[in-house]
């Protein structure tokens, strides 16, 4: 049996009882697996917030909410207001305003910064309205920029500002796990490709001696094991928003050839040599790498860049963002079902709001998945049911020692250091490093300065040089690290790469 979706239309016209505005809506989109309920948000012959929140405190509560923005034959847009009382609320319920004005990109701007999950005007066919919930739904279960922080705020209002303009391609900058594909799905769902297809390649992900016949298609035969005719990400794109993420590790070679497909309009399968495809796509690319080491380095061509990059988006990092921690947790506790089950202790949220998160949004989901499986049948998630990063181990040597994310570590003059406390702050020094390699790669040293040794004037990697050289100079008392066997290989380790 289908299961049939509650979907709460609040509205000033089709919300009220048995109208000819709600009998033709019906007509057009009832009979699906859509179920219905209406409220016009009126008391008497006033609209208001208050009349649209109690329809919406009715059992069930719908999986989506369709909302006007216009009430009242003034034009007033209460249905703004009514969007920010339902998403201080009811956070898990995805709204999608309904409108007749168009897609005025002001106004869906507004919607859009608010928490709105997308726009469909009213005079919108059958089809057309259930693929757009249907994508709202799929977008809310991928948390797509949840948060009501001033820079996510931002971030949807960027987005909304891209969506109407499809011809114009973007490049999305930020720290791993910080959602760019989130942003490039938003931009996809709100704009006029929206009904198309949209295609993600990760760059990294594709060896070299594949990446043009991935990126362009093959004819039959056109290398080994070419049996068939093969289909390229291009093609497959065709419409809608080609999404390449990591463009930076993408080869030269296939940027230039990118390139031309970008001025021209259209490219070859690779074995073909005469027959010319169309290429009608958005492109939207994605890089954790400053663009401008990718230039200086030779890794992005500097023509390839201009024409990737004639907006950029950068995404904020978590830690920017603490404010919408709990209402991300408690969206990834309602991803695994948990919701009515388990909830998360105010010590843990006030860990999580401490905390650094290098890895950001993706490390927090992770540490949630983490702390569910640790608690079993436990219906509060405390601090001892978490993953280690966030359960520091003090030191015997240092009773009041915690690891990345704790409080500062050295004292601004160590002058009076023993040897033994020196030792002891290496070691820790050392299994920090080691821990912060796993999700920074490479690019660890700055963040180990910025959460190990916040107080130091350079937390980036010169600094961290600058450190290793005071070490060796042993500046902390005598005797010197370079006097005891074990500093001065603690030393050599942590200036390994």
């Amino acid at each position: 049996m289908v299961e049939r979706l509650s979907i709460l239309v609040i509205d000033d016209e089709t919300g009220v009882p048995d109208s000819p505005h709600q009998r033709a809506f019906l007509r057009a989109h009832g009979g699906s697996t859509l179920d219905f309920r209406f409220s016009a948000a009126r008391r008497g012959s006033r609209h208001s917030v208050a009349a649209a929140m109690e329809a919406l405190a009715a059992e069930p509560l719908p999986a989506l909410v369709l909302l006007d923005l216009c009430f009242g034959s003034d034009g007033d847009r209460l249905g703004l207001a009514i969007l920010r009382e339902l998403r201080s609320r009811h956070p898990p319920i995805p709204v999608l305003m309904l409108s007749s004005v168009g897609r005025d990109v002001t106004v869906l701007g507004q919607c859009l910064e608010e928490g709105a999950i997308g726009f469909v005007e009213k005079a919108a066919t059958p089809k057309v309205l259930r693929d757009s919930v249907e994508r709202a739904l799929a977008m809310d279960k991928s948390h797509s920029l949840v948060g009501k922080s001033p820079a996510l705020r931002e971030l949807r209002r960027q987005a909304a500002r891209l969506s109407p303009y499809d011809q114009i391609p973007v490049l999305i900058t930020g720290e791993r796990g910080t959602g760019k594909e989130r942003v490039a799905r938003h931009i996809h769902h709100n704009g006029p490709r929206s009904a198309k297809a949209f295609v993600a390649v990760n760059c990294a992900a594709i060896p070299e001696t594949l990446i043009e016949a991935e990126f362009f298609g093959a004819e039959k035969g056109a290398y080994t094991g070419a049996t068939a005719q093969r289909t390229g990400f291009i093609e497959r794109a065709h419409g809608g928003v080609l999404f390449l993420d990591e463009v930076g590790d993408m080869p030269l070679t296939t940027q230039s050839k990118l390139l031309r497909v970008l001025q021209d309009g259209t490219y070859r399968r690779v074995g073909s040599s005469e027959v010319e495809l169309e290429a009608d796509f958005q492109l939207i690319c994605a890089t954790n790498v400053d663009p401008a080491e990718l230039l200086a380095k030779k890794r992005l061509r500097d023509d390839f860049y201009d024409r990737i990059a004639a907006v950029s988006v950068r995404t904020p990092p978590l830690r920017d963002c603490r404010a919408d921690i709990p209402e991300l947790a408690a969206h990834f506790l309602r991803q695994l079902g948990l919701a009515e089950k388990k909830t998360l202790s105010a010590e843990v949220i006030r860990l999580f709001r401490k905390f650094d998160w290098p890895g950001n949004v993706r490390q927090l989901q992770r540490a949630i998945q983490e702390a569910v499986v640790r608690s079993e049948d436990a219906t509060e998630i405390e601090p001892r049911h978490l993953p280690d990063f966030l359960r520091p181990q003090p030191l015997s040597s240092r009773p009041n020692a915690t690891l990345p994310g704790g409080p500062t570590r050295l004292p601004e003059n160590p002058t009076d250091w023993p040897e033994s406390r020196l030792l002891a702050e290496l070691e820790l020094a050392l299994a920090a490093k080691q821990r912060i390699q796993t999700y920074k790669g490479k690019q660890w040293k700055a963040e180990f300065m910025r959460l190990m040794y916040p107080h130091c004037k350079a937390a980036n990697a010169k600094g961290f040089e600058d450190l290793l050289k005071r070490l060796t100079q042993g500046p902390w008392g005598e005797p010197s690290p370079a006097m005891n066997g074990r500093l001065r290989t603690l030393i050599d380790e942590l200036r390994a790469s």
